[in-house]
């Protein structure tokens, strides 16, 4: 029996916006939120004693972590050296240069020839010796259009033909090493993609327009014992049929409010003579906290601010409070009993919304919350202007003209 640990999208110093510092170390509480989930999955990895660890990518928000976000990571993984347990580090989108030559922020563990650590830049298989046998790894970075074709090109194509074009450039090479494989040591698919029917997380915002999607079929292979990717960061299985199990772990903690309602984790998966099981394992994220209220109406808009707080659970959350109210009621709200009522939250922000009745109806679909992608806003947004509906094909297409040019 095979077991491995399966992360991905840790995202070390996002969300420090939501944080405050810790007088006590002198760091933000964000980044010991993420550090401490990460350790969580370090000491599952130790205390289960697993066989491999598999990081589907994304490890900082950029390229460029700073030494002391870098150093937090490392002293992590270190661990798992410690522990004489291999570990796969793959190359995701935030992991690379903006030109997408590299992947920068993990690229030292290679240059170090750290033991047992794997850095997966490439489209490459890696046989990799763990304590319970041999595992073939595949590790499919993210990849961009400007490594796979040039201007020249993409110019004039739609997003929709570009991303054709992208996948008869990257199909016959992971053919390539299917074809190479060993079918009688357990094989792993490592990527950092955005898959087809993939439900998305807040990479939609992060990704637009800066990569394309692989197609199921590409990765449902019965070559594959287990597809483990990164990138979505809602925690999902593309293939209910599990032949393979097609898995994205999400990421590790709430990057921000569009998390709010998904758990986040790793998996932990067992391969037994091609047989394979899985499970979706919880981590103590903290917690996000929307109140939206609508006291507009109200005769004390106050109280009615305050009940709507007590009705939630706000202990060490990061709260966000909108409250909607006419301008004549700001001088009956008293901030201090407001703020009083939020000390037990880890941060919170508040924002006022004056409500006007000369104001335009707002459109639910582009409200608090809902994910959509540049041209399904714009799109939206459109279908309501009466004035623009001569214009909206020429809108619509020269925005995706524009998108499908972003590199």
């Amino acid at each position: 029996m095979v077991k491995i640990l399966h992360l991905s999208d840790i995202h070390l110093g996002s969300s420090f916006s939501h944080g405050k510092i810790n007088p006590e170390t002198g760091l933000n509480t964000r980044l010991e939120d993420f550090t401490n989930t990460l350790s969580i999955c370090i000491d599952r990895a130790i205390d289960d004693n697993v066989d491999l660890v598999l990081f589907g990518g994304d490890a900082f928000p950029d390229s460029t972590p700073a030494p002391y976000i870098q150093s937090a990571f490392a002293r992590q993984f270190r661990r798992l050296v410690e522990a004489d347990i291999p570990t796969v580090l793959l190359v995701g989108n935030h992991d690379q240069h903006t030109q997408g030559n590299g992947g920068a922020s993990l690229s030292i563990y290679r240059t170090l020839g750290v033991p047992n650590f794997i850095v997966g830049e490439q489209l490459e298989t890696h046989l990799i010796n763990t304590k319970s046998g041999l595992v073939q790894i595949i590790t499919l970075p993210w990849l961009t259009r400007s490594v796979l074709l040039t201007r020249p090109e993409t110019e004039g194509l739609s997003m929709e033909e570009i991303n054709k074009l992208l996948i008869q450039k990257i199909e016959p090479v992971l053919e390539a090493e299917i074809r190479q494989l060993n079918p009688k040591i357990p094989t792993i698919l490592l990527a950092h993609l955005m898959a087809e029917r993939a439900n998305l997380g807040a990479e939609r915002f992060l990704a637009v327009g800066k990569g394309f999607q692989i197609p199921l079929s590409m990765l449902i292979r019965s070559e594959f014992d287990y597809v483990a990717l990164g990138h979505v960061h809602k925690h999902q299985n593309l293939n209910k049929q599990n032949n393979p199990p097609v898995v994205y772990p999400g990421s590790i903690e709430r990057v921000d409010f569009s998390e709010e309602k998904e758990e986040k984790g790793y998996v932990l998966v067992d391969i037994i003579e091609k047989q394979v099981n899985w499970q979706f394992c919880v981590l103590p994220a903290r917690p996000f906290v929307t109140i939206e209220v609508d006291v507009s109406s109200s005769d004390n808009p106050e109280s009615d601010l305050l009940k709507a707080i007590a009705r939630h659970k706000i202990e060490d959350a990061v709260v966000r409070v909108i409250y909607h109210l006419r301008s004549e009621q700001l001088e009956l709200i008293k901030m201090s009993r407001i703020n009083e009522s939020l000390s037990q939250a880890h941060t919170y922000n508040l924002k006022a919304q004056l409500v006007s009745k000369l104001a335009r109806p707002r459109l639910p679909e582009l409200g608090i919350g809902k994910s959509l992608d540049p041209l399904e806003a714009l799109s939206t947004y459109l279908k309501n202007r009466n004035d623009l509906q001569d214009l909206v094909p020429d809108m619509l297409s020269a925005a995706e003209n524009l998108l499908s040019k972003v590199v």
